[in-house]
């Protein structure tokens, strides 16, 4: 009774032991696939938009070429004889109008030979009460100055500022007004590490591999331009003169300025006043026409200057990119295309020399420009990246680009300001969507 239901088991068991092991081999090979899309769900999703933004900083700004330096235009314009009798400025001297003093035309005023005049006054003496404003007061008429009278077509007003006006023509006083021309004067300067910020979109379109993607990255950056130099260079004199005619009067001692003044005595040597009796030299009012030269050259000069070209330019980019991923956190990408520059730059010169003999006197200018240009060029970027999660992380690599180069001037000068080919270090965030 108890066998036949064992050897019925025995039986089961010998003929499930094939579908078991069955079942077996179909279980395995599940769990392996199962393992296989464990393992694909758990690789780093990588969105197919980044935003990154950032800072740059590159090895130069560019360099700039200076060319054709000091020029420094006249700093006075001296009104032509047509104007008459006016005032006119140079740099060694001044020439103004004239006409009848105030106290040339007093009452008290006495014509004196030789085209002078005598001004006198009331000096009031207490009387023997001692005090001043009363009936027995001592009044007295008594010399006050000894002038020069006024003459139609002379000026007592003018003044120069060195012995060689006298004598560059006798007879005559120099009035010059100075400037200076290039003679090829340049200078070179090169702006060292220029800092800027950045801005990249970059959109994939696909896999290479596995772990490797293509996209189209786009971006703009803006960085500054800033070269000066400065120093001296030798430049070409020139000068434009008017002479005013003595009339045969001797020079005066230079520097000299008019009216001049010394002291004034009476006939018993007594001090009248410290500065009564009138020394000027007249000078003719107008310049002799035939005499006057204009832009003369008269020699060389050395102009001290300080040339700066500033400003900024941004920076377009666009261009097929590489991303490999390496493990869930790092990354690798390189991105290199076409490439273009907005440059604007103000371009400031300031220029200055002595003018000749013992003044001192400097002409000095400043002069700006403002100038912009489109350049073509290309770039290549290379990068590493970490990923924080998901959505966000930090970029670190290094950033090249070439671009070529425009002129920019003025005043005569000019300035090449060539932007070329630098190298730098890039670093920021990434935002993926």
């Amino acid at each position: 009774m108890i066998i036949r239901p064992l050897q019925f088991l025995t039986v089961l068991v010998l003929l499930a032991i094939p579908a078991f092991m069955a079942a077996q081999d179909v279980s395995a090979s599940e769990e392996e696939r199962l393992e296989n899309l464990a393992r694909a769900a758990a690789e780093v999703y990588v969105p197919k938009t980044t935003i990154g933004v950032g800072f740059r900083m590159l090895s130069s700004g560019g360099k700039v070429h200076f060319g054709n330096l000091g020029i420094v235009p006249k700093s006075t314009s001296i009104a032509p004889l047509s104007a008459g009798e006016v005032q006119r400025s140079y740099n060694d001297g001044t020439v103004k109008t004239d006409a009848i003093r105030l106290e040339e035309s007093y009452t008290t005023t006495t014509t004196l030979p030789n085209g002078r005049y005598q001004t006198s006054g009331n000096v009031t003496d207490p009387g023997p009460d001692g005090t001043v404003g009363t009936a027995d007061d001592i009044v007295t008429n008594v010399i006050t100055g000894n002038g020069l009278s006024y003459q139609t077509g002379l000026t007592r007003n003018w003044f120069e500022t060195n012995a060689s006006q006298f004598t560059s023509k006798p007879g005559y006083v120099a009035m010059s007004s100075y400037s200076a021309t290039s003679d090829g004067g340049f200078r070179d300067a090169k702006q060292g590490a220029a800092g800027g910020v950045e801005f990249e979109y970059s959109r994939s379109f696909g896999k290479l591999s596995r772990r490797v993607e293509w996209s189209v990255t786009t971006g703009i950056s803006l960085n500054s331009i800033n070269s000066k130099a400065n120093g001296t260079v030798g430049s070409i004199l020139r000068a434009s003169t008017d002479y005013y005619s003595l009339n045969g009067q001797p020079a005066p001692s230079a520097p000299y300025s008019a009216p001049s003044y010394t002291s004034l005595y009476d006939n018993s040597g007594n001090l009248i006043s410290a500065s009564g009796l009138e020394t000027t030299t007249p000078i003719s009012t107008m310049p002799e026409a035939a005499l006057s030269t204009t832009d003369a050259i008269i020699g060389q000069t050395t102009v001290t200057g300080n040339w700066q070209v500033k400003g900024a330019y941004f920076m377009f980019k666009l261009g097929p990119s590489v991303r490999a991923q390496f493990s869930e956190r790092f990354a690798f990408s390189a991105s290199a295309g076409v490439a273009g520059a907005y440059a604007g730059t103000h371009y400031t010169v300031e220029e200055s020399f002595v003018v000749p003999g013992d003044t001192g006197a400097i002409v000095s200018t400043l002069e700006t420009s403002e100038t912009s240009k489109f350049l073509g060029g290309l770039y290549a970027d290379v990068n590493l990246e970490w990923a924080a999660n998901e959505r966000t992380g930090l970029f670190a690599g290094l950033s090249a680009q070439q671009f070529g180069g425009y002129d920019q001037t003025v005043g005569g000068r000019t300035a090449h300001i060539d932007l070329g080919s630098t190298v730098g270090l890039r670093s920021g965030i990434t935002i993926r969507y």
